[in-house]
């Protein structure tokens, strides 16, 4: 092996005194940083959305953030990530929301103000950003796009009563005045206002108020064939009257449209580029009026809701203590269980030193930090064995030395080893910290500080425990050795 350094002649066992007070130092102010600041939480532990986007023409990433922003979502805990081996695709992570009394409802809402706030890439632009489109909505969704806003209109969204609520039954009425008066299509929103709008069981009602949220939150415009699901899509064809499609034909074309989009990863282009055997050219002349391919769609959306996060949180600690009692009874079992406890207690250092570090710089706490610190836990404690090995071959040749110098030149001999096994896996994990991207870069600095804090604890921390205990042992045994011989005396 390449020896960086020869015969070193370091007293690391001199100087554990000042490791003593550097160790102190890091464990007291993260233990304060976490009692005051607590963890930032990623989304896998407090509960959030995780959803892959594919944009026709990627825009940057700033205009991404800022669409979020303006949809109400924290954009500090916000992560853009964007898939390497897939042009024009954009992995979103984002916090849970807050404001939100029901969990479920809480949950469904944060996957929609992301669609909302990303409304702003779609040829409609402005004028539908972080808003909803009236001629793809249900009545269902009306009622609770108007809960989600009810703060703006009269508080009731909480309120039982008898019947069906007033906001649902506003959007019975909207859907009814869209299918049935405008022929399943609205060109312009302010249409809206000379809807009588009513709630028989609810006489504060005043339609004013909830014109002037729609006006707000909705907007009106062609159908997006890149964000419609199957069942809007269907649902829309069969109720434009100017389309003249019948029910199973309409379920034919949605289905057809659909998996084109699929082949082609969620997005078309153009609506020419949908005519298939079962979407004819003059059927296209018939939906280019009402239909539209916007500038993005959602590959995937997977939500972690806050009892799902609650019980990561808790199989992550599960998990950590479980790999530290497994290497304890292995070590103990292999050498002798002092050694067992000190490479231990030296491991459990490091994940509580590098937890503080999280807690002190607020950075986000989620799987793959856990994936790391399970990593460090395995990476530290295979150095803390390969000096404890060489200390225990030194032993069976110098049993007259003091322990002392062993365990110090049992450090110096494997010290070339350590710099070079930590240094290549350092430079490693600064590369997924620099080039890895959001998603990764909890990962790789979890390692980086595990690396830095793991290669210390090796020395600073396992050794002298293990010293301490055959110091305190051996005085043990010469104190009833000389007890021993005063009584017999």
């Amino acid at each position: 092996m390449i020896e960086l350094f020869r015969n070193p002649r370091i007293d690391w066992i001199g100087a554990k005194k000042y490791f003593i007070g550097i160790t102190i130092f890091l464990l007291v102010i993260g233990a304060i940083s976490v009692q005051i600041r607590g963890f930032q939480l990623g989304v896998d532990f407090s509960g959030g959305t995780l959803m892959t986007v594919r944009f026709k023409q990627m825009p940057e990433l700033g205009e991404v953030r800022s669409a979020l922003g303006s949809a109400g979502i924290d954009t500090n805990r916000v992560t853009l990530q964007p898939v390497t081996n897939r042009p024009n695709e954009l992995i979103i992570r984002t916090p849970q929301l807050e404001g939100k009394t029901e969990a479920e409802a809480r949950v469904d809402e944060d996957k929609r103000a992301i669609i909302r706030a990303l409304q702003k890439f779609t040829p409609s632009g402005d004028v539908a950003a972080g808003k909803v489109n009236l001629n793809t909505i249900t009545a269902d969704g009306i009622e609770q796009e108007l809960r989600r806003v009810d703060g703006e209109i009269f508080g009731i969204s909480g309120e039982q009563f008898a019947g069906a609520h007033p906001y649902r039954q506003v959007g019975d009425q909207l859907v009814g005045f869209r299918d049935l008066q405008h022929n399943g299509f609205i060109q312009d929103l302010g249409l809206i206002q000379t809807v009588n709008l009513s709630a028989s069981n609810y006489p504060q009602f005043d339609q004013a108020k909830v014109k002037q949220a729609i006006a707000n939150h909705f907007f009106a415009g062609k159908i997006d064939l890149n964000l419609s699901s199957k069942g809007e899509i269907e649902n829309a064809l069969a109720s434009i009257k100017a389309l003249n499609i019948s029910g199973d034909e309409a379920t034919k074309v949605a289905a057809a449209i659909v998996k084109y989009r699929t082949d082609r990863s969620g997005v078309i282009n153009s609506l020419e580029e949908i005519q298939t055997p079962d979407v004819s050219a003059d059927m296209l002349a018939k939906l280019a009026p009402y239909f539209m391919t916007g500038g993005w769609s959602v590959v995937s959306a997977d939500i972690v809701g806050p009892q799902v996060g609650a019980d990561l949180q808790s199989r992550a600690i599960y998990v950590t203590l479980a790999a530290l009692a497994g290497m304890l009874i292995y070590i103990a079992f292999r050498f002798e269980w002092i050694y067992g406890v000190a490479a231990v207690l030296a491991v459990f250092h490091d994940v509580m030193v590098t937890l503080g570090l999280f807690s002190i710089f607020g950075w986000d706490i989620d799987l793959t930090v856990v994936a790391a610190l399970l990593t460090l836990i395995g990476y530290s404690m295979n150095d803390t064995i390969v000096i404890f090995d060489r200390i225990r071959e030194l032993l069976r040749f110098r049993r007259r030395d003091n322990l002392a110098q062993i365990t110090n030149d049992a450090i110096n001999e494997t010290l070339s080893r350590t710099v070079i096994t930590a240094g290549l896996t350092f430079i490693s994990v600064i590369a997924i910290v620099l080039f890895g991207g959001d998603v990764l870069r909890g990962f790789g600095l979890a390692l980086t500080i595990g690396i830095i804090i793991g290669c210390y604890s090796t020395i600073a921390i396992a050794s002298p425990i293990m010293l301490w205990w055959s110091y305190l042992t051996t005085n043990r045994a010469k104190a009833a050795a000389s007890a021993r011989r005063v009584r017999t005396a």
